[in-house]
């Protein structure tokens, strides 16, 4: 009998996202198609061959191994095939809902004066405290079964709405037990520098000094988290604290990331390039200099235009196509949470990649597969090469640029992860 995680996929245009694609300088409109063959890798009429849930083979069909002939194994053929989505930042274990604040907003009041008021993050905070882990277990499974639909085959999930020791470790058991039954992979980020909870709001830095003395090496011991992450920006930590923050957790063996300059321009950006973040995240109010910075130092920006269309604050995006021309790796992201993105779409972020950060298509869509594992220092995801876990990405469209073209709807035929089909449409039956 064949081993179900043997197979060859053959695609009319097969995405393989390299992660040594030439920087750009220079973005150049008259050779779009030349730069997104370049970037993303593109073979016409290409072929993967997985064999035991890895990636055997990459490349022309014609070219393929002779064990890759074989009449016995199952044939998949698709359209469009790349690597399994790469959702790089959410805050996705959380509690109840923020439907009136989203009311408040469109009637006027910003959403800083919102969280400053007590409302925002620790409004999810309340609701968090009274949810047990199975409760928080249960309705962070539902989301990520969502990403899966999408097409995602790696979801980061940011802890962040406990701002307690007790808390905080209840989401990421949450996290870390998702992690063993979901069709995917889910990886836990410790954010418990988030926001300063009601208790110390009198004295931030007395809680700067539970989340760096007490909660960050709880974190470690349990191993409940690869990421250590803080928001950096007006209301909530300042450069020196968020220093103390990440170093912290870099001691512990987590890596740093950073939600830099959302609200103004904190000093996040040029931070996380001083002391190596994998990514900095947001980025609406950074300066040029601060961008060349994480350039120089190989900080990937992660942009998420959803939170601008949710909180009507378009007129401050991310200079996304600055950033990019500027040489640093871009990801895309939904930053799924019930306060500014509550979204899935990870797909529609593609269309505003293009739309509104005038990205190309290749462009956006390497920001969900490449890039955004980049933004997780991640070399094994978001690329197809030879000695890779099987993550594959389906899709029924005419062409790639059709994915971000036709929003709003999903094209995804097939999410394939370590070798086994974990979402397949009709279409895929006979498979």
């Amino acid at each position: 009998m064949t081993d179900p995680s043997t197979f060859v996929v053959r695609a009319a245009q097969l995405l393989t996202m390299p992660f040594d694609a030439p920087s750009l300088p220079h973005y150049d409109p008259t050779r779009i198609e030349d730069r997104d063959r370049e970037i993303t890798g593109l073979i016409e009429d290409g072929c993967v061959f997985v064999k035991k849930g890895e990636v055997a083979f990459v490349g022309p069909w014609a070219d393929r191994p002779q064990a890759a002939k074989d009449d016995k194994l199952p044939l998949m053929e698709t359209k469009v095939g790349m690597p399994g989505w790469v959702e790089c930042h959410t805050h996705a274990v959380f509690a109840g809902h923020r439907a009136d604040e989203f009311v408040l907003r469109n009637a006027g009041r910003p959403y800083v004066e919102i969280l400053e008021a007590g409302g925002g993050i620790l409004n999810t905070m309340q609701a968090l405290r009274k949810t047990n882990e199975a409760e928080l277990s249960q309705s962070l499974m539902t989301h990520v079964l969502e990403f899966v639909r999408q097409g995602v085959t790696t979801v980061e999930v940011k802890s962040g709405y406990g701002l307690s020791r007790k808390h905080e470790l209840k989401s990421l058991r949450a996290v870390k037990s998702v992690a063993g039954d979901a069709p995917c992979e889910v990886v836990g980020t410790f954010l418990g520098a988030h926001a300063f909870p009601p208790e110390h709001r009198s004295n931030p830095e007395a809680y700067v000094d539970i989340v760096c003395n007490d909660m960050i090496p709880a974190v470690a011991e349990e191993q409940l988290a690869d990421y250590v992450d803080v928001f950096c920006d007006r209301g909530a930590f300042d450069v020196e604290q968020s220093r103390r923050v990440l170093e912290t957790g870099r001691e512990h063996g987590m890596i740093p990331r950073i939600h830099a300059d959302e609200i103004t321009n904190a000093g996040a950006a040029r931070l996380a390039a001083e002391i190596g973040c994998a990514s900095a995240d947001h980025l609406e109010f950074t300066p040029d200099q601060d961008i060349e910075a994480m350039a120089e130092a190989g900080v990937t920006a992660v942009l998420m235009p959803a939170v601008n269309l949710f909180l009507g604050t378009i007129d401050h995006m991310a200079r996304g196509r600055f950033i990019l021309n500027s040489g640093c790796e871009v990801a895309l992201s939904t930053d799924f949470n019930p306060g500014s993105a509550m979204t899935y779409d990870l797909g529609m972020m593609t269309t505003f990649g293009c739309t509104l950060y005038k990205f190309t298509p290749g462009e956006s869509l390497r920001a969900v597969t490449a890039g955004a594992a980049k933004a997780m220092a991640r070399d094994d995801i978001g690329t197809i090469k030879v000695g890779t876990r099987a993550n594959l990405a389906l899709f029924d469209v005419p062409d790639y640029k059709y994915i971000p073209y036709h929003f709003g709807a999903s094209h995804v035929e097939a999410t394939i992860q370590d070798g086994q089909f974990v979402f397949w449409t009709d279409a895929t039956d006979e498979f």
